[in-house]
This record gives structure tokens, sequence and C-alpha cells, in this order.
């Protein structure tokens, strides 16, 4: 982002001396117009790209690691007899469900949980014998999908 906001700044520099350049007689009138348009559209991405970097950015700031407090939440269901929707809200931030696919014969979809006060969590991936026990124990059997 330090790029860009150096890039923006250098920008107004250009165009500064475009202007100048203009004062002066040393550019046409044709071109002028046509560094100042580019120079300008450049300036407007780049205007758009900052804005939008700094909203991410303020939006990982909101979801930093904040451990203690997460930890406070699991030590207040350090039993869950049932998950119900109360828990869930107070565990899980969002979540974000991809679009399914098939990789070698095997349907997958990819789900990621972020979680309140720590964010998004890799698992780290599973060996083939490790998904195919998963599979086996998770996944539903084919007249359970046809209702």
């Amino acid at each position: 982002m330090q790029k860009m906001v150096g890039r923006d700044k250098e920008l107004d520099i250009l165009i500064e001396k475009l202007f100048e350049e203009k004062v002066l007689g040393n550019l046409t009138e044709e071109r002028f117009l046509k560094l100042t348009y580019k120079y300008e559209d450049e300036q407007l991405s780049l205007k758009q790209s900052i804005k939008n970097l700094k909203k991410v950015v303020l939006e990982d700031k909101a979801h930093e690691l904040n451990t203690d407090g997460f930890l406070e939440t699991v030590k207040k269901y350090s039993e869950i007899p049932e998950l119900n929707l109360e828990i869930l809200n107070e565990f899980i931030d969002k979540i974000v469900v991809h679009h399914r696919e098939e990789i070698d014969g095997i349907k997958s979809q990819k789900v990621e949980i972020y979680y309140k006060m720590i964010g998004f969590v890799e698992l780290p991936e599973m060996s083939q014998s490790e998904k195919e026990n998963y599979i086996k124990c998770f996944s539903r059997r084919k007249k359970d999908r046809i209702a």
C-alpha cells in the first residue's frame, strides 16, 4: 500500500509539472490533455485501490487475534450437552461456503469458518487414509441424499 500512496503523490507532482510545461509553452494542448487524462485516470484507479485496501486492513484489525477473550468463551462452554444457535453465535463470526467441485470422482465443498476473536483457522491437509476414514464416518448414504 505504501507504493500506491507513493505513486499517488508522484502523480500529483507529474500533473503539476504538466501544468507548468503547458504555461511555459513547452507542451501542445493536445499532448497536455492526453497526458493529463492518462495521469488522472491512473490516480483515480489508485485512489480506489487505496480505499479498498484501507477497508480490508480495518476489517482485519477488527478481527485481530484476541485469544484471551476466545479462551473465556471456551471456558464458559467447557461442557456442551447440545449445540444450539446461541453457542454458535458466540463462537462463529461468519461461514463462507464455496462451490461444490468434483476431483478424481470425489465431490467436495470447501467451507471456511471464521471464529470470533481469532478469525479463520487453517486446518492441515489430511492424508488419503484420514480422508477415507472421514468420508466413511461423516458422508451421507445415497438414500439420505435423495430425500
